[in-house]
C-alpha cells in the first residue's frame, strides 16, 4: 500500500466540495432494523444529495420496511454471503463516488468527510476508515486477534503496510469499482477487495477514524472461526493466484524439506522415492516461473486496458471541476429485484 501525504490536499472537504458530483451510498444489510434508519439519518444528514441504496441479503425483520420509509432504493441479492452483495453493489450501481459501509452504526458518519478527500481530489482511488475502537466491547477478543493475523499474513506476502484488512467503511472512486475484479462470496471480500487493489496498482489510503460498538441485541453476522478460516484459505488462494512464483516456491521448499526428512528416516535406500520427491519439487518450482511469467503479462494488459478505459484525472482540482471524457453518470439498475 502505498501512503500518501495528507498535507498537499484538505485534511476533508465540504459539502460544496462535492455538490456537483454523483456520490452513491451503499448499505449491505441483513437483519438490521435496529440500527439502518440511523444510519441512513447520519449519513443523510451529512450529505444531503446522496443516493442510497440498500442491498438486502435476506432479511427476515423490518430492514426492508424501514429502508423504504427512509426513501431508499431496496435491492435484494437472494445468494446469500457478503461477497454477493458487494459484487451486485458494484454491478449495478453508477456514481462518481462509492461510499460502502456496514449497516450497523459502528462507524462514524462524521468521518466521511476525510474519507472523502483523497479520492475527490484524485491522490487515491479508495480509501479505508481504519478502526481505532472508543470502547474495550466495540471489538470481540478473536476478531481483534484474527484480524491483527491476517494483517500481518498479507503485509509479509504481499509486502504492504495495511493496519486493518476488515474495515467495512470504504470510499471508492468510479474508476476502481468497475475494474475491480471480485470473487469471494462471503466477509472474505474485504480481503480480496484490499489484495487486488495492492497488485493492481491502486493508490489506496487509510485513515484512522472511531469505531463503536453496536446497541443492545444488535449482533454480527461474523463468525469468528468459520469466517476467519474462510479468510486465511482466500489469502492462500490469492498468493497463488497472484504471487504464484512464491507460494509454489515455498510449496517446493516445504516438499524438499519433508521428503528428504522422509528419506533419511524412513526409506534411506529409496532411490525411486528420492527422485520421485526431487522431480516434483523441481516441477512446482517450474510451475511458479510459468505462471508468474503469465501473471506478469496479464498484469500488462490489464494496465493497457485500464489507461484506455479512462485517464485518472481528479475530480475536483483547485476548486475547479476537471472535465472528464466519460458521460455523466447516472443511477441504474438493470434488472434489479425490488420489494
Amino acid at each position: 500500500m502505498q501512503r500518501e501525504n495528507f498535507k498537499k490536499i484538505p485534511e476533508k472537504v465540504t459539502l460544496a466540495d462535492v455538490a456537483h458530483l454523483k456520490i452513491a451510498l451503499l448499505l449491505p444489510c441483513l437483519n438490521e432494523e435496529l440500527t439502518l434508519a440511523k444510519v441512513i439519518r447520519d449519513f443523510r444528514s451529512e450529505i444531503p444529495h446522496l443516493d442510497i441504496y440498500v442491498f438486502d441479503n435476506g432479511s427476515t425483520d423490518r430492514s426492508r420496511a424501514i429502508a423504504y420509509a427512509e426513501g431508499a432504493e431496496v435491492v435484494v441479492v437472494p445468494r446469500r454471503g457478503k461477497g454477493n452483495v458487494v459484487r451486485r453493489m458494484f454491478e449495478a450501481v453508477e456514481a462518481d463516488i462509492y461510499i460502502m459501509v456496514d449497516s450497523d452504526a459502528t462507524y462514524d458518519p462524521k468521518g466521511v468527510w476525510k474519507l472523502l478527500a483523497p479520492v475527490v481530489y484524485g491522490e487515491a482511488e479508495m480509501a479505508v476508515g481504519s478502526r481505532v475502537a472508543d470502547s474495550s466491547g466495540a471489538y470481540r477478543k478473536f476478531h481483534q486477534f484474527g484480524n491483527q493475523l491476517i494483517i500481518r499474513m498479507i503485509n509479509t506476502i504481499f509486502n504492504s503496510s495495511f493496519t486493518d484488512i476488515c474495515s467495512g467503511y470504504r470510499v471508492m472512486s468510479h474508476y476502481f469499482v468497475k475494474n475491480i475484479p471480485l470473487l469471494r462470496k462471503g466477509f472474505e471480500v474485504e480481503t480480496e477487495l484490499t489484495v487486488y487493489s495492492l497488485m493492481n496498482e491502486f493508490q489506496v489510503v487509510e485513515i484512522p477514524l472511531r469505531y463503536g460498538e453496536r446497541p443492545e441485541n444488535s449482533h454480527s453476522k461474523l463468525k469468528t472461526f468459520s469466517d476467519g478460516y474462510k479468510v486465511l484459505l482466500t489469502i492462500v488462494w490469492l498468493m497463488r493466484d497472484l504471487r504464484p512464483l512464491l507460494f509454489f516456491s515455498l510449496v517446493s521448499l516445504v516438499l524438499a524439506i519433508s521428503g528428504a526428512v522422509a528419506m533419511e528416516s524412513i526409506f534411506p535406500n529409496n532411490i525411486f522415492c528420492q527422485m520421485l520427491v526431487a522431480v516434483a519439487a523441481v516441477g512446482l518450482l517450474t510451475t511458479g516461473l510459468i505462471l508468474n511469467t503469465l501473471n506478469v503479462k496479464f498484469s500488462e494488459l490489464q494496465v493497457l486496458y485500464r489507461r484506455q478505459y479512462r485517464s485518472r484525472e481528479p475530480l475536483f482540482k483547485h476548486q475547479t471541476l476537471v472535465n472528464s471524457e466519460e458521460p455523466e453518470c447516472k443511477p441504474r439498475l438493470p434488472a434489479l429485484q425490488t420489494m
